[in-house]
């Protein structure tokens, strides 16, 4: 009997343990909205370089922001990514933009996407 209660107490052990496991790691993955998605296999595939201003707007649309100094910079609201948890649901929302320079022949040099603080 004894023997029988101390291996349901090991078990009850491991389980939460690996229970406490799942959500650390579950705990670590953010989930992407689809405009994330979109917006980052754009800047992944560098599929923007070299294009002009036009053909940009053509593609995006209006810009969220534009940056007309030394160098031309337009912003582009770049999706979300929250992490979710069995215990709490989504939470810690995080914000990107994706942002794109333009040389001075107003063809694009750079994308990126970054992280709204």
């Amino acid at each position: 009997m004894k023997k029988f209660i101390k291996i349901i107490g090991i078990s009850i052990i491991v389980l939460f343990i690996l229970f406490c496991g799942l959500l650390f790691v579950q705990d670590n993955i953010l989930y992407p909205n689809d405009l994330y998605i979109k917006r980052n296999e754009i800047n992944d595939n560098k599929i923007l370089i070299g294009l002009s201003e036009e053909e940009v707007i053509e593609l995006l649309g209006e810009p969220k922001f534009k940056s007309e100094g030394g160098r031309k910079t337009y912003t582009y609201s770049a999706g979300t990514t929250v992490k979710k948890s069995i215990l709490v649901g989504e939470y810690q929302p995080r914000y990107y933009d994706l942002q794109i320079n333009f040389d001075e022949n107003n063809k694009v040099n750079y994308t990126g996407i970054m992280q709204i603080p």
